[in-house]
Protein backbone atom coordinates (compact mmCIF):
# COMPACT_ATOMS: atom_id res chain seq x y z
CA UNK A 1 0.00 0.00 0.00
CA UNK A 2 1.62 3.56 -0.87
CA UNK A 3 0.83 6.80 0.31
CA UNK A 4 0.91 10.01 -1.60
CA UNK A 5 1.65 12.99 0.31
CA UNK A 6 0.72 16.00 -1.77
CA UNK A 7 2.06 18.96 0.01
CA UNK A 8 2.22 21.98 -2.86
CA UNK A 9 -1.46 22.38 -4.61
CA UNK A 10 -3.12 25.83 -6.12
CA UNK A 11 -6.52 23.76 -5.98
CA UNK A 12 -9.27 25.86 -4.67
CA UNK A 13 -12.80 23.80 -3.78
CA UNK A 14 -14.63 27.23 -4.60
CA UNK A 15 -13.61 26.55 -8.11
CA UNK A 16 -14.41 22.77 -8.53
CA UNK A 17 -18.18 23.28 -8.30
CA UNK A 18 -19.87 24.68 -10.68
CA UNK A 19 -21.74 28.19 -10.06
CA UNK A 20 -25.00 28.98 -10.53
CA UNK A 21 -26.43 29.94 -13.62
CA UNK A 22 -26.91 33.85 -13.35
CA UNK A 23 -30.42 35.51 -12.82
CA UNK A 24 -32.09 37.00 -15.92
CA UNK A 25 -32.45 40.46 -15.63
CA UNK A 26 -35.73 42.01 -14.87
CA UNK A 27 -38.09 43.81 -17.21
CA UNK A 28 -38.25 47.67 -16.77
CA UNK A 29 -40.98 48.65 -14.60
CA UNK A 30 -43.95 50.77 -16.33
CA UNK A 31 -44.13 53.99 -15.96
CA UNK A 32 -46.66 55.77 -17.73
CA UNK A 33 -46.08 59.31 -19.31
CA UNK A 34 -49.24 60.75 -18.44
CA UNK A 35 -47.77 60.78 -14.58
CA UNK A 36 -45.07 62.54 -15.04
CA UNK A 37 -47.07 65.13 -16.95
CA UNK A 38 -49.77 65.45 -14.23
CA UNK A 39 -47.04 65.74 -11.36
CA UNK A 40 -45.62 68.53 -13.50
CA UNK A 41 -48.96 70.07 -13.95
CA UNK A 42 -49.79 69.31 -9.72
CA UNK A 43 -50.40 72.68 -8.13
CA UNK A 44 -48.47 72.52 -4.63
CA UNK A 45 -51.30 72.90 -1.83
CA UNK A 46 -50.80 74.27 1.95
CA UNK A 47 -50.29 71.26 4.28
CA UNK A 48 -52.82 71.41 7.21
CA UNK A 49 -50.76 71.48 10.53
CA UNK A 50 -51.54 72.48 14.52
CA UNK A 51 -50.59 76.01 14.04
CA UNK A 52 -47.41 77.90 14.99
CA UNK A 53 -45.35 76.41 17.61
CA UNK A 54 -45.21 79.98 19.09
CA UNK A 55 -47.65 82.58 18.37
CA UNK A 56 -46.48 85.15 15.60
CA UNK A 57 -46.70 88.79 16.95
CA UNK A 58 -48.25 91.76 14.68
CA UNK A 59 -46.45 94.81 13.86
CA UNK A 60 -47.46 97.20 16.47
CA UNK A 61 -49.12 99.63 13.74
CA UNK A 62 -51.72 96.77 13.19
CA UNK A 63 -53.39 97.43 16.80
CA UNK A 64 -57.15 96.83 17.22
CA UNK A 65 -58.85 100.20 16.26
CA UNK A 66 -62.65 101.02 16.66
CA UNK A 67 -65.39 99.34 14.38
CA UNK A 68 -62.70 96.34 13.84
CA UNK A 69 -64.01 94.32 17.38
CA UNK A 70 -65.94 90.75 17.34
CA UNK A 71 -68.24 92.56 14.56
CA UNK A 72 -68.44 92.20 10.93
CA UNK A 73 -66.15 94.71 8.91
CA UNK A 74 -68.36 97.01 6.50
CA UNK A 75 -67.15 95.73 2.90
CA UNK A 76 -65.42 98.41 1.24
CA UNK A 77 -66.89 99.35 -2.42
CA UNK A 78 -65.48 101.13 -5.34
CA UNK A 79 -68.34 101.79 -6.73
CA UNK A 80 -68.92 105.41 -7.41
CA UNK A 81 -72.34 106.72 -8.96
CA UNK A 82 -71.79 109.28 -12.05
CA UNK A 83 -74.94 110.85 -12.40
CA UNK A 84 -75.38 112.00 -16.14
CA UNK A 85 -77.54 114.96 -17.01
CA UNK A 86 -79.63 116.71 -15.00
CA UNK A 87 -81.60 114.33 -11.89
CA UNK A 88 -85.25 115.66 -11.08
CA UNK A 89 -85.53 117.45 -7.94
CA UNK A 90 -85.98 115.89 -5.07
CA UNK A 91 -89.92 115.64 -3.83
CA UNK A 92 -90.75 118.39 -0.91
CA UNK A 93 -92.97 117.09 2.22
CA UNK A 94 -96.39 117.79 1.88
CA UNK A 95 -97.49 120.91 3.79
CA UNK A 96 -98.70 120.29 6.96
CA UNK A 97 -102.53 120.34 6.83
CA UNK A 98 -105.62 119.78 9.53
CA UNK A 99 -106.17 116.30 10.49
CA UNK A 100 -109.71 114.17 9.28
CA UNK A 101 -112.00 114.81 12.14
CA UNK A 102 -112.76 111.50 13.51
CA UNK A 103 -116.77 110.63 13.96
CA UNK A 104 -117.53 111.13 17.27
CA UNK A 105 -119.78 108.11 18.65
CA UNK A 106 -121.49 107.72 21.96
CA UNK A 107 -119.96 104.32 23.55
CA UNK A 108 -122.98 104.70 26.45
CA UNK A 109 -126.02 104.59 24.03
CA UNK A 110 -124.56 101.55 22.00
CA UNK A 111 -123.75 99.38 25.65
CA UNK A 112 -126.79 99.88 26.53
CA UNK A 113 -128.65 99.28 22.65
CA UNK A 114 -126.43 95.78 22.85
CA UNK A 115 -127.47 94.90 26.57
CA UNK A 116 -131.35 94.87 25.47
CA UNK A 117 -130.57 93.28 22.65
CA UNK A 118 -128.87 90.70 23.98
CA UNK A 119 -130.60 87.43 25.33
CA UNK A 120 -130.05 85.78 28.63
CA UNK A 121 -128.20 82.46 29.08
CA UNK A 122 -131.06 79.65 29.73
CA UNK A 123 -130.50 78.17 32.95
CA UNK A 124 -129.22 74.43 32.64
CA UNK A 125 -131.68 72.45 34.83
CA UNK A 126 -129.80 70.39 37.49
CA UNK A 127 -131.33 67.38 39.99
CA UNK A 128 -130.21 67.46 43.33
CA UNK A 129 -130.06 63.80 44.69
CA UNK A 130 -128.52 64.35 48.33
CA UNK A 131 -129.48 66.27 51.47
CA UNK A 132 -126.15 67.64 51.11
CA UNK A 133 -126.88 69.65 48.04
CA UNK A 134 -125.23 66.89 45.54
CA UNK A 135 -126.19 68.60 42.20
CA UNK A 136 -125.96 66.68 38.43
CA UNK A 137 -127.18 67.84 35.24
CA UNK A 138 -130.73 66.35 33.84
CA UNK A 139 -129.74 65.94 30.57
CA UNK A 140 -128.25 62.56 30.26
CA UNK A 141 -128.90 61.56 33.66
CA UNK A 142 -131.90 59.24 32.69
CA UNK A 143 -134.24 60.87 34.94
CA UNK A 144 -136.00 62.23 31.92
CA UNK A 145 -137.39 60.03 29.01
CA UNK A 146 -135.04 61.99 26.03
CA UNK A 147 -134.82 59.39 23.46
CA UNK A 148 -138.18 58.58 23.53
CA UNK A 149 -139.22 62.07 22.61
CA UNK A 150 -136.99 62.25 19.65
CA UNK A 151 -138.60 63.00 16.21
CA UNK A 152 -136.64 59.43 14.62
CA UNK A 153 -137.84 57.41 17.36
CA UNK A 154 -138.77 54.13 16.30
CA UNK A 155 -137.70 54.63 12.82
CA UNK A 156 -135.50 52.31 10.72
CA UNK A 157 -132.05 53.87 10.27
CA UNK A 158 -131.13 55.71 7.05
CA UNK A 159 -128.35 53.07 6.53
CA UNK A 160 -130.49 50.29 6.70
CA UNK A 161 -133.08 52.40 4.12
CA UNK A 162 -130.28 52.66 1.57
CA UNK A 163 -129.24 49.34 1.88
CA UNK A 164 -132.48 47.81 1.49
CA UNK A 165 -133.25 50.15 -1.56
CA UNK A 166 -130.23 49.02 -2.98
CA UNK A 167 -130.87 45.37 -2.04
CA UNK A 168 -134.66 46.06 -3.99
CA UNK A 169 -133.51 47.27 -6.99
CA UNK A 170 -131.35 44.55 -7.77
CA UNK A 171 -134.22 42.02 -7.01
CA UNK A 172 -136.51 43.93 -9.90
CA UNK A 173 -133.17 43.57 -12.17
CA UNK A 174 -133.07 40.18 -11.54
CA UNK A 175 -136.82 39.17 -11.35
CA UNK A 176 -137.01 41.87 -14.46
CA UNK A 177 -134.38 39.94 -16.54
CA UNK A 178 -136.19 36.41 -15.75
CA UNK A 179 -139.32 37.95 -17.22
CA UNK A 180 -138.16 38.81 -20.41
CA UNK A 181 -135.41 36.38 -20.95
CA UNK A 182 -135.32 34.91 -24.44
CA UNK A 183 -135.79 31.16 -25.03
CA UNK A 184 -131.70 29.68 -25.42
CA UNK A 185 -133.52 27.09 -28.05
CA UNK A 186 -133.32 28.70 -31.80
CA UNK A 187 -134.77 26.89 -34.79
CA UNK A 188 -132.52 27.00 -37.93
CA UNK A 189 -134.47 27.60 -41.39
CA UNK A 190 -134.09 25.60 -43.87
CA UNK A 191 -131.21 27.48 -46.14
CA UNK A 192 -129.05 27.45 -42.74
CA UNK A 193 -129.59 23.92 -41.99
CA UNK A 194 -128.34 22.64 -46.31
CA UNK A 195 -125.12 24.85 -45.33
CA UNK A 196 -124.31 23.08 -42.38
CA UNK A 197 -125.13 19.59 -44.42
CA UNK A 198 -123.01 21.18 -47.12
CA UNK A 199 -120.19 21.84 -44.55
CA UNK A 200 -120.15 18.27 -43.07
CA UNK A 201 -120.50 16.44 -46.56
CA UNK A 202 -117.38 19.05 -47.31
CA UNK A 203 -115.31 17.76 -44.34
CA UNK A 204 -115.84 14.68 -45.04
CA UNK A 205 -114.58 14.80 -48.10
CA UNK A 206 -111.04 16.41 -46.64
CA UNK A 207 -111.31 13.88 -43.77
CA UNK A 208 -111.74 10.64 -46.27
CA UNK A 209 -108.77 12.19 -48.53
CA UNK A 210 -106.63 12.81 -45.75
CA UNK A 211 -107.33 8.92 -44.70
CA UNK A 212 -106.69 7.20 -47.87
CA UNK A 213 -103.39 8.85 -48.06
CA UNK A 214 -102.45 7.34 -45.09
CA UNK A 215 -99.81 4.32 -45.18
CA UNK A 216 -101.15 0.69 -45.49
CA UNK A 217 -98.79 -0.57 -42.80
CA UNK A 218 -99.30 0.53 -39.74
CA UNK A 219 -96.04 -0.24 -37.84
CA UNK A 220 -95.31 2.18 -35.71
CA UNK A 221 -97.40 3.14 -32.46
CA UNK A 222 -98.03 6.81 -33.62
CA UNK A 223 -99.39 5.69 -37.12
CA UNK A 224 -102.19 3.44 -35.29
CA UNK A 225 -103.39 6.18 -32.60
CA UNK A 226 -103.40 8.87 -36.26
CA UNK A 227 -104.99 5.81 -38.33
CA UNK A 228 -107.53 5.49 -35.04
CA UNK A 229 -108.22 8.47 -34.60
CA UNK A 230 -108.81 9.16 -38.14
CA UNK A 231 -111.81 6.36 -37.99
CA UNK A 232 -113.23 8.02 -35.13
CA UNK A 233 -113.82 11.21 -36.89
CA UNK A 234 -115.33 9.69 -40.12
CA UNK A 235 -117.69 8.19 -37.85
CA UNK A 236 -118.60 11.05 -36.11
CA UNK A 237 -119.41 12.84 -39.09
CA UNK A 238 -121.51 10.28 -40.70
CA UNK A 239 -123.59 10.41 -37.91
CA UNK A 240 -124.11 14.42 -37.61
CA UNK A 241 -124.60 14.25 -42.00
CA UNK A 242 -127.36 11.54 -41.28
CA UNK A 243 -128.71 13.27 -38.27
CA UNK A 244 -128.89 16.39 -39.92
CA UNK A 245 -130.61 14.73 -43.22
CA UNK A 246 -133.22 12.97 -41.38
CA UNK A 247 -134.64 15.74 -39.27
CA UNK A 248 -135.66 19.02 -40.98
CA UNK A 249 -136.43 20.69 -38.15
CA UNK A 250 -133.05 21.37 -35.97
CA UNK A 251 -132.94 23.47 -32.65
CA UNK A 252 -129.70 25.20 -31.64
CA UNK A 253 -128.55 26.32 -28.23
CA UNK A 254 -126.68 29.48 -27.88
Amino acid sequence: MSIVKIVHHDEVIYTILDKPPPEPPKTPRYESQLEKQLKEMKIPQLRRTFGYAETPLKVPDQFLKKGEGLGQPMKKSDHKCIASGSLPPVPKCPPPGKKPEKPKTNFRVLNIKKVIKTKPLLVEPRLVDTRDGHTKKIKGSGEVPEFCLRKDFGQMPEYLVKRNRRIQKELDKIRYAEENKESLCKLINEEERLELLKDLKYNWQLLQKAFLQLPILTDTIPKIHRKTKMEQELKQLEKDIALVESNPYIYIYE
